[in-house]
C-alpha cells in the first residue's frame, strides 16, 4: 500500500461518514502534507508521531508509529521520535512561563535548571531531531522554542519551505484532532 492509500485508509478508519465541509478541508489538507511537499516520507511521518503524542491522539500515534515501522525506522529512532514530545513539552511549558514575564521580572529566572541533556544526545539528525522539536513546539505554541528551533534548522541545512511543511503538519493534525473531539461529542 502506497502513502496515498495509508492516508486515506487512515481517514476513512477514524473519520468515517464525515462530510462536513470543515472535515473535507482538513482531510484534504492531511493528505497534501503527507503524500508530497519539501520533506522526506519519513520525516513527515516522525514528525507526524511526535505531534499525535503531544496531542494525545491514540489513533494517530498508533497509525504514524505503524507507517514508520513499515518505513523501517529502527525501535530506537522510533522510541526516540514518540519521546520527544515529553522533552520539548517540559521546555515549552517553561519557556512559555517565561515568555509571558515581563523583561525587568525576567532576571529573576535566568536559568532554567532542568536537566535537557537529550537535546543534544540524540539518535536522529540534528535536523530530523529539530524538526520534531519545532513541532512539538508549534503544537504546544512556545514562541521561544519555535524561534530557537527555526534557528537551529536553519543552521543544520533546512530550508523555510521545511519549516513551513513543519507548521503546515502540526496545524492539520491538530484540526484533525479537534474534530475527533468534536465528533466524540456529537
Amino acid at each position: 500500500m502506497n502513502i496515498s492509500e495509508k492516508v486515506d485508509a487512515f481517514l476513512d478508519n477514524n473519520y468515517s461518514g464525515l462530510t462536513s465541509s470543515i472535515f473535507r478541508d482538513l482531510s484534504l489538507n492531511f493528505k497534501k502534507v503527507l503524500e508530497e511537499g519539501p520533506l522526506e516520507p519519513v520525516e513527515r511521518f516522525q514528525n507526524l508521531l511526535a505531534a499525535s503524542v503531544t496531542l494525545e491522539n491514540q489513533e494517530m500515534m498508533k497509525w504514524s508509529a505503524g507507517v514508520l515501522k513499515e518505513m523501517g525506522l529502527a525501535e530506537d529512532a522510533l522510541r526516540e521520535t514518540a519521546e520527544v514530545a515529553g522533552i520539548m513539552g517540559m521546555n515549552n511549558i517553561y519557556y512559555k512561563f517565561r515568555s509571558y514575564l515581563p523583561d525587568d521580572v525576567k532576571a529573576n529566572y535566568q536559568r532554567a535548571g532542568l536537566r535537557m541533556q537529550s537535546l543534544a544526545k540524540h539518535i536522529a539528525s540534528k535536523k530530523v531531531f529539530e524538526s520534531m522539536a519545532m513541532t512539538v513546539s508549534i503544537v504546544n505554541g512556545c514562541p521561544v522554542c519555535i524561534a530557537s528551533h527555526e534557528k537551529a534548522l536553519i543552521t543544520a541545512g533546512a530550508t523555510s519551505e521545511q519549516i513551513h511543511e513543519l507548521a503546515r503538519l502540526a496545524s492539520t493534525a491538530t484540526g484533525l484532532t479537534a474534530l475527533k473531539k468534536a465528533q466524540a461529542i456529537l
